[in-house]
């Protein structure tokens, strides 16, 4: 996961500090999982799954709904 977890955050829209607080793991933990320094711990990994997998559901149907909107035209 963590080699995955910068594009994973990005592509959920949130930033280093915003996914850090709102998963109560720190900020400087998520930055050296991303660069691949560390693996976080798995109640880690859990809160931040918590965190970025209903931003990534907002992203899809976000996406779904300008691609119809698009075809519309």
């Amino acid at each position: 996961m963590n080699e995955n977890l910068k594009s994973i955050r990005k592509a959920s829209g949130l930033s280093q500090i915003e996914l850090a607080r709102r998963a109560k793991v720190s900020r400087f933990r998520i930055s050296l999982a991303e660069s691949g320094t560390i693996q976080l711990l798995p109640e880690e990994i859990a809160a931040v799954g918590e965190v970025i997998l209903p931003e990534l559901k907002k992203t899809k149907r976000f996406v779904t709904e300008v691609t119809a909107a698009t075809r519309a035209r």
